[in-house]
């Protein structure tokens, strides 16, 4: 007796995520479906399908992660080329929350870059020349005004043929970056509150947009808070911004930079060749990875 064949296996992409359910490309369509007991996607993974099922994720090369609501790790997306870190001028720059998704992003092995948006308002000099401190790290920091264009080609050139994710805190102006460099796309945009600056949690649903040049953006919802997961604390240092000059020449191999003695980066900040702010920000990072807690960056 023949056996019946069996029906070919098909990959999808997940390309939206919302509360417990997904939508995922699979061919020239989109379904929408809830994951199998067990999985948690992520936009931008890859789902194999057998006889018409989601079966399993594929492998992933990277994901950036936090701690959910919940206190479990939540993927924001997965399979990343490229991770822009979106910040703005005004209360909304938080180099704190910068420094969070750069830790993350070193430990994953994801390269990482910073737009800076608003470029458009008075005091804009000021917090950009604060954002440059990062190109003294290796960083690529690009001014944009979503609100002008101003920047907008020269950040698509930098995004076309990769999967970029866009991150940062609330209101700085992601959907907006992401109307730009889409024309057409047309996403909602929040109401921006004067006195705060802050824009409101519009963005509910991580998207998958591909870009008219080739590539893709990941376009997730504000957050507030965020904490590197899976980094022991004792290698926080070694991802942290700044700090490589410094790297092997403490007096103990061990030196979680806090209060031993010989300790190269402390020596640093009284020397004020390490400023004190970028200090108190490593010391933040090691008590969340401590707790487990996430500090409200609003």
């Amino acid at each position: 007796m023949r056996k019946p064949e069996r029906e070919e296996e098909k990959t999808g992409l997940v390309i939206a995520h919302y509360g417990l359910r997904a939508h995922i490309r699979v061919g020239g369509e989109t379904l929408e479906l809830k994951p199998p007991r067990g999985q948690e996607w992520a936009v931008g993974d890859s789902i194999v399908f057998e006889k018409g099922r989601p079966k399993k994720i594929l492998e992933r090369r990277n994901a950036l992660i936090r701690i959910g609501a919940n206190g479990k790790e939540q993927a924001l997306a997965a399979n990343l080329d490229l991770l822009l870190i979106v910040t703005a001028c005004g209360e909304a720059f938080k180099p704190g929350l910068i420094d969070r998704f750069l830790v993350s992003s070193a430990h994953m092995g994801i390269p990482a870059a910073i737009v800076v948006n608003k470029m458009d308002i008075p005091e804009a000099a000021e917090f950009l020349t604060a954002a440059r401190e990062y190109e003294n790290y290796g960083y690529n920091v690009l001014p944009v005004s979503a609100l002008s264009g101003s920047g907008i080609d020269g950040l698509t050139a930098m995004l076309n043929h990769k999967v970029t994710a866009l991150v940062g805190h609330s209101g700085v102006g992601k959907t907006s970056i992401t109307n730009r460099l889409v024309p057409g796309l047309n996403r909602l945009v929040g109401e921006v509150n004067v006195k705060t600056e802050a824009g409101r949690h519009v963005t509910t649903v991580s998207i998958f947009v591909d870009l008219p040049g080739g590539g893709a953006i990941i376009d997730s919802p504000g957050i507030r808070q965020f904490v590197p997961t899976g980094i022991d604390e004792r290698d926080a240092a070694h991802y942290f911004p700044g700090f490589a000059p410094y790297r092997g020449m403490c007096k103990f191999r061990d030196c979680m930079h806090m209060a031993e003695p010989g300790c190269a980066i402390r020596q640093a900040v009284e020397d004020k060749s390490l400023s004190d702010e970028r200090y108190r920000s490593y010391l933040r990072i090691i008590q969340s990875i401590r707790e487990r807690a996430e500090p409200d960056w609003a």
